[in-house]
């Protein structure tokens, strides 16, 4: 064996592990962020409020993240990567263990306030580090395997908590959240090198960079892809009950589906951004999601739980879910691209626009609900999606040359 070879798959193989423990922390993360999703009914019934009040769980720790995620990060740029997740993540994990045991939905709201700064800083902070760690013509691929996180929470976290939650009480998820956030840490302390520290202080002068045009253009698609994905996700647990008529477990399986789903669907978007660059790979996932978000109002013209409306949300769902995970690699790629120099920030910045899109999309689901039905969710998450594909479509610089296009978008 040439020595040189095995020196490049031993680095290869550190690169991969430290990538990996990113991304199990954003299991923790996305757990944590989403499991609410699934016991907002839970909730709603042990706290004495409503669903659409529960939903506020939701709303307010995407808020909060949307605000606190470019101001901390620009301001703890000086701090050392490692040192920097690991007390995140504690944060995290500290905030989850008390909303098992707060006694009032006040209460419960504050915890999400604070779980959601750990998140603000974790998210951004992790896609930087990845991104530095692999090569150029790799990125994209890092960026993806870091999302999968997140993904995966999706596919395992969230359903587990649906069905942990519903056999032994919503607050049994926020432990279980909070063992997650823990372990991710310690993965964090063993395997992340203590080199990864950053040049020069924290400041706020970072967040100039907003300014930006090429900037603001990105982050306005990830806000309305969001809106398009919230107005929906927050409420499917009710969605797919009156879609299917589904019990707890049942739906628990259809939402491991849409996360299992999400997982090719993450890497095929790093894949794209490295493969075929950001523009006509956005364009394909817009569409995609739009159509899908469109066809869960039009299953409702079907009898509930017929077999026809049972495949057919099957189905929806499994597409909706790839064109979905797609998007964050991409959007991510994109804004490295964009702003090379001041990586950590726009990426704060693009989770500022995701939380903000969380919260928008999770408010106007609400309002759907209010003035509406279930019906109306599918349509509502749809048209915010084709005005993100609008958008894209001013943005994206298709009158260029192919090189310039490539290296661009």
């Amino acid at each position: 064996m040439h020595p040189t070879n095995g020196r490049a798959r031993d680095a290869g193989g550190k690169m991969g592990a430290r990538i990996l423990t990113l991304s199990l922390g954003s299991f923790a993360v996305g757990t944590g962020a989403y499991v609410v999703t699934g016991v907002l009914v839970d909730v709603a019934k042990d706290l004495s409020v409503s669903v659409a009040t529960a939903g506020l769980l939701v709303t307010v720790f995407a808020g909060t993240s949307a605000v606190a995620s470019p101001i901390l990060v620009a301001a703890t740029s000086g701090l050392s990567r490692k040192r920097l997740l690991v007390t995140v993540l504690m944060l995290f994990a500290i905030a989850n263990a008390l909303a098992a045991v707060v006694p009032t939905f006040s209460l419960l709201l504050l915890m999400r306030v604070v779980a959601a700064l750990g998140a603000a800083v974790f998210t951004p902070v992790a896609s930087a580090v990845a991104a530095n760690l692999a090569p150029p013509q790799m990125r994209g691929r890092a960026l993806s395997v870091r999302t999968a996180g997140s993904t995966i929470a999706l596919f395992v976290g969230v359903p587990v908590g649906t069905v942990v939650g519903g056999y032994y009480g919503w607050r049994t998820s926020f432990v279980l959240v909070a063992a997650l956030a823990i372990v991710a840490a310690i993965g964090v302390i063993s395997l992340l090198p203590a080199t990864e520290t950053p040049a020069g202080r924290g400041s706020l002068r970072h967040l100039s960079v907003a300014k930006s045009t090429s900037v603001l253009g990105v982050l306005g698609i990830t806000t309305l892809v969001l809106m398009a994905t919230f107005v929906v996700y927050t409420y499917v647990r009710p969605l797919i009950e009156g879609l299917t008529g589904f019990g707890v477990g049942e739906i628990g399986l259809m939402l491991a589906l849409f996360g299992l789903a999400g997982i090719p669907g993450t890497l095929l978007g790093g894949y794209a951004a490295d493969r075929w660059g950001y523009g006509i790979s956005m364009v394909v996932v817009l569409a995609i999601s739009s159509i899908s978000l469109l066809l869960f109002s039009a299953i409702f013209a079907s009898e509930a739980g017929s077999v026809v409306a049972i495949l057919c949300t099957g189905t929806v769902l499994v597409v909706w879910s790839l064109s979905t995970f797609a998007h964050f690699p991409l959007q991510q790629y994109r804004l490295i691209n964009v702003a090379p120099q001041e990586q950590s920030t726009v990426l704060s910045l693009n989770a500022s626009a995701v939380q903000g899109g969380q919260a928008l999309g999770a408010g106007l689901g609400a309002l759907i609900l209010h003035y509406g039905s279930l019906a109306g969710l599918g349509l509502g998450g749809a048209s915010c999606a084709l005005v993100a594909l609008a958008v894209l479509a001013n943005q994206t610089g298709i009158h260029r040359s192919p090189r310039t296009q490539r290296e661009t978008n």
